[in-house]
């Protein structure tokens, strides 16, 4: 992240400007998600948008910008054109909090296929979703060594903590979310058709 002074119509400003993907937090993974799925808009829009995403600049602010200072911040951005650093980890420390992954698909309660199948339904992507994945697939661990069992109220109450954790602690377990996602879906269709 490097921070940039810009003049946007005679007043200074000073923004953070991410160089990398460890500078994206998931919330703005997903954000750039619908963006590139977005056709209504031409590509100098989609940057644009971006920038917007990534900066927080305000769109009427993007659009003061003299042209060089516009060109300047898009050349930070070329990391978006390459994957997202792909680390399998066990767990992760967010807020000074460890999360473990839950990743026995095959072992899964009914309140986690319901909450899954309902997440599935209301979202046209499953990378939008992502936050939520992580409040269903992401634990602490009791003092036992066992997984925390998992509750609804997980949505609501980790959301937030999940939503700003870097992109690069998390992006490979939810692909690997995203696959077991897949299987059980498939099982259970495979369960409720009837023979």
């Amino acid at each position: 992240m490097v921070k940039l002074n810009l003049e946007i119509d005679g007043e200074n400003k000073t923004y953070d400007i991410p160089t990398q993907w460890d500078d994206v937090t998931v919330d703005k993974f997903i954000e750039i998600v619908k963006l590139n799925e977005k056709k209504d808009i031409n590509d100098l829009e989609k940057v644009m948008e971006l920038m917007n995403i990534l900066t927080t600049i305000p769109k009427d602010d993007v659009e003061l910008l003299p042209v060089e200072s516009f060109m300047e911040i898009q050349n930070n951005f070329s990391f978006v054109k390459t994957d997202v650093d792909k680390k399998m980890k066990d767990s992760i420390v967010i807020d000074g909090e460890e999360y473990f992954v839950k990743n026995d698909f095959n072992d899964l309660t009914m309140g986690e296929s319901i909450t899954i199948e309902t997440l599935l339904k209301e979202a046209d992507n499953p990378m939008y979703i992502l936050d939520k994945m992580l409040c269903l697939f992401l634990r602490k661990k009791k003092e036992n060594g066992k997984l925390e069992s998992f509750k609804t109220t997980f949505l609501t109450d980790r959301i937030d903590i999940f939503r700003n954790a870097p992109i690069t602690e998390v992006y490979n377990n939810l692909i690997f979310f995203s696959n077991g996602v897949d299987i059980l879906e498939n099982n259970m269709k495979d369960f409720l058709v009837e023979k």
